[in-house]
């Protein structure tokens, strides 16, 4: 039977590269009828209307936050692949609730929209042309947490990454560089346009 540590190993060795990023936007332009779907359930949720006949569309976000964190603590190295699936989520069903055609403008729209959905409380620190910083206030992912030494708000940062690059036409990163699990009072996270 294989250990943690071989696991974790194996995991380490994964990389996502430029043809693999492509690859992944194009496995999930495959899935139109998953995409039209999810996207109806943001129009859903924007109206007002429920998703789900009976219990609506409010969760306890502890259902999803303790399976997230434990598979990033267990595996630290599912980080970095897991931002490149949020980037995808993010180019996908992000972009098209974003507006502006400016970082400046984007970073905006995304502030509307985290409070819309009840994320976090979003603050701006700066933006200009090239760059941003933002500040995510009890984050859904992990505001309460105690200081477990990771920044694990990789959702976040991959679908903004995602959501920015296909509203500005160019390629960004974001960075988390403060979080609550990590024992700061709030996320930030910084964009750069690259």
């Amino acid at each position: 039977m294989m250990r943690l540590e071989d696991i974790r190993r194996q995991l380490a060795e994964i990389t996502i590269d430029d043809a693999a990023y492509e690859d992944m936007q194009q496995k999930a332009a495959e899935a139109a009828t998953l995409s039209e779907t999810i996207n109806y359930h943001y129009a859903m949720l924007s109206e007002g209307r429920p998703i789900r006949p009976r219990l609506g569309n409010e969760m306890q976000i502890l259902y999803m936050r303790d399976r997230q964190v434990y598979s990033f603590l267990l595996f630290p190295e599912l980080l970095d692949i897991e931002y490149q699936v949020a980037k995808v989520i993010g180019a996908h069903y992000v972009a098209p609730y974003l507006s502006g055609d400016t970082l400046p403008e984007i970073v905006q729209g995304n502030v509307v929209m985290c409070d819309e959905h009840k994320y976090a409380f979003q603050e701006i620190v700066e933006v200009d042309e090239t760059h941003a910083v933002y500040r995510n206030h009890e984050c859904a992912d992990c505001f309460g947490l105690p200081d477990i030494g990771m920044k694990l708000c990789v959702y976040e940062a991959g679908t903004a990454a995602g959501g920015i690059e296909e509203r500005l036409g160019r390629a960004v990163k974001v960075t988390e560089t403060k979080c609550c699990a990590h024992g700061d009072p709030y996320c930030e996270f910084h964009v750069e346009v690259l």
